[in-house]
């Protein structure tokens, strides 16, 4: 019981972010580490009563509070949640027959809930630390930013950041040195794992879903043109030929 007060007078993390961005290794790591309480969530409903206490006692009394948001394109990043969670999207099972790409796509297109990376930072994430992330700049050659509001601390990250890179901000974000990974949670250790690959080499998705993927203010704000249009290529079947797109085809939505 001592050792429980002792690990909560110390500041938390919250690895708080949308599924399939790569933070349960990321959690493990510091895990071995970190002696202050580490919560993993996706919504402040996802949290226990005690996580959700600890948050709101803590922002009362103006106390720290670290927060970890890793983020991910969001075309790669609707395709692994889908595989993650298959089940409960569409009612079937990997195991009930032989899926193909292209009745996997089928139910990708008809199951999944396609606009959870675009609502994701106000519906849940500025609701929860009362940040609006998207009036802050955010540099993105750099991949990486640490944002300040009253007591709480955010550090958000793109997952195409060099693993050492995130260690290093990390790092430096909890003032806890962390020199190795600890991976957990890998898609190449599930059931889906070949499906999903032949899923990423196949298919193609319609260009309306890209476009309205792409011109969101999610993806606008974290992305630069040129990369929307190297990621949006992949999926329209142009993987290796980004520069066969038109990069005035991604301007945001008005």
């Amino acid at each position: 019981m001592r050792g429980k007060v002792k690990r909560y007078l110390h500041t938390p993390i919250y690895f708080f972010q949308m599924g399939k961005v790569g933070s349960k290794s990321l959690k493990a790591t510091l895990s071995a580490k970190y002696r202050g309480a580490i919560v993993h969530a996706h919504s402040y409903k996802g949290m226990s009563f005690s996580e959700r206490a600890l948050l709101t006692w803590r922002k009362r009394l103006y106390l720290p509070i670290y927060v970890i948001c890793p983020i991910r394109e969001p075309l790669s990043r609707n395709v692994s949640a889908f595989f993650q969670t298959f089940k409960r999207d569409t009612g079937f099972d990997f195991t009930e027959q032989e899926w193909t790409s292209s009745e996997l796509k089928d139910l990708f297109l008809k199951y999944y809930p396609h606009k959870v990376c675009n609502e994701w930072f106000d519906k849940h994430f500025r609701t929860t630390f009362d940040l609006d992330i998207f009036s802050k700049p955010f540099p993105i050659e750099r991949k990486w930013n640490v944002y300040k509001h009253r007591s709480i601390k955010v550090l958000i990250f793109r997952a195409d950041l060099e693993r050492d890179e995130q260690l290093r901000a990390v790092s430096e974000f909890i003032d806890c040195k962390i020199d190795n990974w600890t991976f957990a949670n890998v898609s190449e250790e599930k059931e889906y794992s070949k499906l999903h690959k032949n899923f990423c080499r196949s298919v193609t998705l319609p260009d309306i879903y890209i476009s309205l993927m792409c011109k969101s203010r999610f993806c606008q704000h974290f992305w630069s043109l040129e990369e929307i249009v190297a990621f949006s290529s992949h999926w329209k079947g142009k993987r290796g030929n980004a520069r066969d797109e038109d990069p005035a085809a991604f301007h945001p939505l008005q």
